[in-house]
C-alpha cells in the first residue's frame, strides 16, 4: 500500500511504519571514500536535509545496532557489505538540529539551544554514569542535561560530549548538525546577528576545529555557507557542496526525475506527471541535474490520496521557509520591481552572485538579494536552452549567472506577495479604478490615479536618482498592478522588431484583450511629458510591438498606451488599435 507521511523527518519512523521513502542511501558509498574532517551541504529549506541527517544517524550511532539493521534492509547501501561492517553502527554519533531555534531574542535562543543539547545527554544518558568519564566531566555534563550550564560550557557542549564518548566507546565520534545556519537567519531578523555569530563561531569551532582526537569527521547542512570571516573561521579541511558545485552529490537532496517517476509510478498517477513537473520542477543543482522539491511532491501526494482530483498548491506558501521573500518585499520590492516582473513573466536575467553572502547583508547590495534568493531556492540558474532561447549566454564568467524562476510553485508565491504588496501600499479600490480607466483608453484617469499613488505611496527616496532617462522603476511599479490580476504580463521581450516594455492579455476564454505599454521618463522638469508619451505611442507603431497579437484572432480589444513619467508626475497617450463592445458586469 503506498503511504506518505507529511510532517515526519525521523528515519526510524517512515521506515517502522511503512511510509514511502525515497533511498538516498547511494550517498554513503560516494562519501566515505575519502571524508574530510568535516563537510558542509547547502540547499533550500525543505528539500530533505534533517531526513537525511537523521538516516546518517541511524546508519553510525553504535548505540542503535539493535535496529539498524532492519532499517536499511533492502536499501542501496545494504548491498556493500564491506562498507556496512566498516562502518555501520561503529561510532558514537551527535545529532544536533537546529532548525527550530526560531527565537526573537538572543537570550531565548540560547535556551532553546540549551534544551537542545540537554536532549542529547539525556538520549546519551549512560555518560552521566560512565565511570570511564572522570566526576569532573560528569558535572559539566550534568549541567548541560540540566539547562544551568554557564555561557563558556554551552559554547563547548560538542567538545564535552565528543570527548565524553571517545573515552566511554573508546572511539572518536560523529558529528551531524541539521540546518546551522537557521539561528544566524533568525537571528538577522530579530537584530541579534552578531551575538549569534559570535556564539555559533565559537560553538563549532570548540566542536569541529581543535577537536581532532575527539572527533572522527562531522558533516553540517544548512541553507547559506555564512561568510568565512565568521561562523567557519579557521576550520580545518572544510568541503562545501552547495547548489553551484558538480555533479558529486547534486541529486542527494531533494528528487531527480526519475525519482519522481517511479513514486508517480508507485502510487498509480503517472498521468499527473507533467502537472508535477510544471509546478515543482525546474531546480537546478550541479552542472546539468534537475531537482525537484521533496517538500511540495509529498504534500500534492497526499493531497491526492484524499481527492484524486485535488489541485497542485504553493505548498512552500504554509511554512516559514517563505519568509526570506516576505523580508524582501516589505523593504526591497521597489528597488527589485522590474527585475521582479521580469522573472515572473518568464523572464531569464544574469546577474551577479556573491560567494559567502551573509544575512545581515539581504538589505545592503543588490548581489546579496539575488544571491540569497538564488539560495533559498526562489531563483535557479537556467539550463542552456532557456538561456539560449532569451538571448542570454548560459555561461557569463565569473560569478555571474543566468537565473529563472524554477516552477509555477515559486512563481505563485511570488505573484501573491506582490499582490499583497501592492493591497497594502495602494489599496484594491485604487488598483481596480486604475485599471478601469486603463481598459477603456481613459488617459485623464489613469494619470489621475498614477500620480496620487506616486504622491501618496511612494516616497522620493525610492524613486529614481540619476540623470540618465531610465524608466525601471515605473516599469517594476505597472507591471506589479497587471502581474497582480492578469498572469499574461510580460515584459522586456522581443516582439516586432525590438523589444517591448509591457505586454498585457486577458485571456477570457472565447477572446481576449490585450495591450502594449510603452514607458519613458525624464529627469528634467521642463521637458514636455505629453510630447514624451506621443513618441511612446509612435515607437509602438514603428516597432510593431503588437504584430503577434494583431495576428491573433482571439484578441478582439487591443491597446496601445504610452506613458512618461517625471518624478512624481507624469502624463499617458493610448491609442485603441482594435475594440469591440465590453460587457458592463465584467470585473476589471
Amino acid at each position: 500500500m503506498f503511504q506518505v507521511l507529511i510532517g515526519s523527518e525521523d528515519f526510524a519512523e517512515l521506515r517502522e511504519g511503512g511510509y514511502y521513502y525515497v533511498d538516498k542511501t547511494d550517498f554513503l558509498e560516494k562519501f566515505l571514500r575519502a571524508p574530510a574532517d568535516t563537510t558542509l551541504f547547502t540547499r533550500p529549506r525543505r528539500f530533505g536535509k534533517t531526513l537525511f541527517m537523521s538516516m546518517l544517524s541511524y546508519f553510525f550511532d553504535i548505540t542503535k545496532a539493535k535496529v539498524s539493521h532492519k532499517l536499511f534492509d533492502g536499501l542501496a547501501v545494504s548491498a556493500n557489505k564491506k562498507l556496512c561492517d566498516q562502518w555501520m553502527n561503529k561510532y558514537p554519533v551527535i545529532f544536533l538540529s537546529l532548525k527550530d531555534v526560531g527565537r526573537t531574542t538572543y537570550a531565548d535562543a540560547l535556551k532553546k539551544i540549551a534544551s537542545l543539547v540537554s536532549d542529547i545527554c539525556l538520549e546519551h544518558r549512560y555518560l552521566l554514569e560512565s565511570q570511564k568519564i572522570d566526576e569532573y566531566e560528569r558535572k559539566k555534563i550534568g549541567t548541560l542535561r540540566a539547562e544551568s550550564a554557564d555561557i563558556n560550557t554551552l559554547t563547548d557542549a560538542l567538545l564535552i560530549l565528543t570527548r565524553a564518548m571517545r573515552y566511554h566507546h573508546g572511539k572518536p565520534a560523529i558529528v551531524l548538525i541539521d540546518e546551522y545556519d537557521a539561528p544566524v537567519a533568525k537571528a538577522a531578523e530579530n537584530g541579534y546577528y552578531r551575538e549569534m555569530v559570535d556564539f555559533m563561531r565559537n560553538f563549532l569551532s570548540a566542536g569541529l576545529k581543535t577537536n581532532s582526537d575527539n572527533l572522527q569527521f562531522g558533516i553540517l547542512t544548512g541553507c547559506l555557507r555564512i561568510t568565512c570571516k565568521s561562523t567557519f573561521s579557521g576550520l580545518n579541511h572544510l568541503d562545501c557542496f552547495d547548489i553551484t558545485s558538480g555533479p558529486r552529490y547534486a541529486d542527494t537532496f531533494g528528487f531527480t526525475q526519475g525519482e519522481v517517476d517511479r513514486i508517480l509510478c508507485d502510487a498509480g498517477l503517472g498521468g499527473k506527471r507533467d502537472i508535477f513537473k510544471a509546478w515543482y520542477d525546474g531546480y537546478r543543482f550541479g552542472d546539468l541535474t534537475e531537482i525537484y522539491c521533496p517538500w511540495s511532491i509529498m504534500s500534492y501526494l497526499d493531497d491526492l490520496q484524499g481527492d484524486a482530483d485535488a489541485s497542485p498548491q504553493a505548498y512552500w506558501q504554509n511554512t516559514s521557509e517563505n519568509a526570506l521573500v516576505k523580508r524582501l518585499f516589505a523593504g526591497k520590492y521597489l528597488e527589485m520591481a522590474d527585475d521582479m516582473a521580469d522573472f515572473m513573466a518568464g523572464g531569464c536575467l544574469v546577474k551577479q552572485l556573491r560567494v559567502n553572502p551573509t544575512y545581515e547583508s539581504l538589505d545592503s547590495s543588490p548581489d546579496n538579494i539575488w544571491t540569497l534568493l538564488y539560495m533559498s531556492g526562489y531563483l535557479t540558474r537556467a539550463s542552456r536552452e532557456r538561456a539560449e532561447a532569451q538571448g542570454v549566454s548560459p555561461n557569463p564568467g565569473g560569478n555571474m549567472l543566468p537565473l529563472v524562476i524554477p516552477n509555477r510553485e515559486i512563481r505563485d508565491i511570488f505573484r501573491y506577495e506582490v499582490s499583497t504588496w501592492f493591497s497594502k501600499h495602494v489599496g484594491e479600490t485604487r488598483e481596480n479604478e486604475l485599471l478601469a480607466a486603463f481598459w477603456k483608453a481613459d488617459t485623464e484617469g489613469v494619470k489621475k490615479e498614477l500620480e496620487a499613488i506616486l504622491l501618496e505611496k511612494v516616497s522620493s527616496r525610492d524613486l529614481p536618482r540619476d540623470e540618465a532617462p531610465r524608466e525601471n522603476f515605473y516599469h517594476g511599479l505597472l507591471v506589479g498592478y497587471f502581474l497582480v490580476a492578469y498572469p499574461e504580463t510580460y515584459s522586456n521581450m522581443e516582439a516586432g522588431t525590438g523589444q517591448y516594455d509591457i505586454r498585457i492579455v486577458d485571456d477570457l476564454g472565447k477572446s481576449k484583450r490585450a495591450a502594449i505599454v510603452e514607458i519613458k521618463r525624464t529627469s528634467d522638469d521642463r521637458e514636455d511629458l505629453g510630447v514624451l508619451a506621443e513618441r511612446g505611442l509612435g515607437q509602438i507603431e514603428q516597432r510593431r510591438y503588437d504584430a503577434r497579437l494583431l495576428a491573433d484572432p482571439k484578441v478582439t480589444t487591443l491597446l496601445h498606451w504610452s506613458i512618461a513619467f517625471c518624478k512624481k508626475r507624469c502624463e499617458a497617450r493610448a491609442l485603441v488599435v482594435r475594440q469591440v463592445p465590453w460587457p458592463h458586469d465584467q470585473q476589471y
